[in-house]
Parts: structure tokens; C-alpha cells; sequence
């Protein structure tokens, strides 16, 4: 069963960890903007892909928070000048959060902020920026290109934080 406290067995680092401290102080954020905050169910975290439920002035937003990664997770640091893109999940019946979450919006942790953009509209800028023939074995070239990991279903790409100020975003400083 999974629980938001269940380690990946592909997470030999501090995935869980980052993650859930992103999560935590986006929570935060949203209630000092005034949204009442709602955690997702395991069901809704592993499978929906959503962390949160956000309601405000009678609208309700699912939102998908992304902290901060590493290029290549042999690297020490974090970083915000690359954000990671799920194409296809590591299961091999999960289509990803990018294109089979049920999360409007996504949140991407950077080092001072919180980007929040529209999937949809994330959706139609990958599509746009990347070359899906393009296939990379290497993290560092998944720039606008395909990356799998070996031997995992996966499909990641990467694209520049900067290209999100190109789509309808929101920005809530830390």
C-alpha cells in the first residue's frame, strides 16, 4: 500500500525527502494566499497524480507540487534552471503525470518560488519545445529531448524553467 511517507524503490537518494518538504511549503504558501488545502488521498498522490485539492472564492484547483531535482542523480545538488517532465511513469501502466494527472495545475518548486502553471497549457509548451524522435541515454541531454532510464519504462524530457514564463504562470515567493 502506498502511503506519502513510501519510499520508490527507484529512490536511492532523497526524492521522498525534497519532495515532501516542496509539498509542505507550497501548502503553507497556498493557506497564506487564503486557499483552504486538502492533502490528496494515496490513491490521488500515486495514481491522479496530485497532491493537493485548493479551494478559494468557490473555485477548486488539484495541484501537482514538483520540488526541486537534480540534473543527473549522481549530482550532490539540486538545482532550478531544469525542470524534469514525466512523459510516461515508472509503472509500466502509468502514462505519467503530464499527461494522465488529474492535476489543473502543476507547481514547480525553484529556489526562491513556486511557478504554477496550467498542465494543459504545459501539455501544449512540451509538446512545442520538444523533439519526441530525439532519444537520449543520458540525463544531461534530455534537453527538449526523450531521456528512459535503463531497464524502467519511464519517458522524461527537460525543459528550462524560463520557458514556463512563455505560458499563463503564477509565481509565489517563499
Amino acid at each position: 500500500m502506498f502511503t506519502k511517507n513510501s519510499r520508490n524503490r527507484y529512490d536511492k537518494k532523497d526524492s521522498l525527502e525534497l519532495g515532501r518538504k516542496a509539498e509542505d511549503q507550497f501548502a503553507r504558501l497556498a493557506v497564506k494566499q487564503g486557499f483552504k488545502i486538502t492533502a490528496s488521498t494515496g490513491r490521488g498522490n500515486m495514481d491522479e497524480h496530485f497532491d493537493y485539492v485548493m479551494e478559494r472564492d468557490g473555485k477548486t484547483f488539484k495541484v501537482d507540487v514538483k520540488s526541486r531535482k537534480r540534473v543527473a542523480r549522481k549530482e550532490k545538488e539540486t538545482q532550478d534552471q531544469f525542470l524534469w517532465i514525466e512523459l510516461h511513469g515508472v509503472r509500466a501502466d502509468d502514462k505519467g503525470w503530464l499527461y494522465a494527472g488529474h492535476a489543473d495545475l502543476i507547481a514547480f518548486e525553484l529556489t526562491k518560488s513556486f511557478r504554477i502553471v496550467d498542465r494543459l497549457e504545459l501539455i501544449a509548451l512540451v509538446e512545442k519545445l520538444v523533439d519526441f524522435d530525439a532519444k537520449v541515454s543520458s540525463p544531461k541531454d534530455a534537453l527538449y529531448k526523450v531521456y528512459s532510464r535503463k531497464s524502467r519504462p519511464d519517458l522524461l524530457t527537460m525543459i528550462r524553467s524560463e520557458d514556463l514564463k512563455s505560458i499563463r504562470h503564477g509565481e509565489w515567493r517563499k
